[in-house]
């Protein structure tokens, strides 16, 4: 038995909301095509595509010893940023170069 799939206009038009047969519309925000504010403007989001099996062992260890899979991530950019003579993170953020 299949149900009747509730349509918009009937939520906008509830008979149990007696309006005097006003359609009730939501509010529209101030600006409806701006982008919401960044919650960080400071950081940089960056997708990372990893092989099943690279993923797996870096979950795997990031559980065995209680830490987040992004310290690693960050771990090894400071390796690559020192092995090729850069200033590692802390020294970036920190403001000096």
């Amino acid at each position: 038995m299949t149900k009747k799939r509730t349509s918009l206009s009937e939520i906008l038009n509830d008979p149990a909301d007696n309006h005097a047969g006003k359609q009730v519309m939501p509010e529209a925000s101030s600006s409806p095509l701006s982008k919401p504010a960044p919650k960080r403007p400071d950081v940089k989001q960056q997708t990372v595509y990893l092989p099943l099996a690279v993923y797996e062992q870096l979950r795997s260890l990031a559980f065995e010893e209680r830490r987040k899979m992004h310290d690693y991530l960050l771990e090894g950019l400071d390796r690559v940023f020192t092995d090729r003579g850069l200033p590692p993170r802390q020294t970036l953020l920190n403001g000096k170069s």
